[in-house]
């Protein structure tokens, strides 16, 4: 999935193993957290395993928790808004 102006990527979603599964941008420190408290998170697969997490969707982290990820992949990649400077 990607975001609607600049084109960046913030999850790619697939089914692996029978399983369906999520990979999401994250956070570094963040990323690091989820995978201690959730079996179903694990560094992303294919991806920078620093920024990016795999999530087994019918796994054991609770569906706020899963869209609250997804949000935040997607605050990642939005577009930054320039500050203009007045050269006064």
């Amino acid at each position: 999935m990607r975001h609607r102006t600049n084109k960046k990527t913030f999850a790619f979603i697939t089914v692996h193993n029978r399983q369906l599964i999520a990979n999401l941008k994250c956070d570094p420190l963040e990323a690091d957290i989820l995978r201690q408290m959730y079996g179903s998170v694990s560094p992303g697969y294919h991806m920078n395993k620093t920024h990016w997490n795999t999530v087994v969707i019918e796994g054991d982290v609770p569906e706020d928790e899963i869209k609250r990820m997804i949000e935040h992949s997607y605050s990642l990649i939005k577009p930054k808004v320039r500050k203009h400077r007045n050269n006064d």
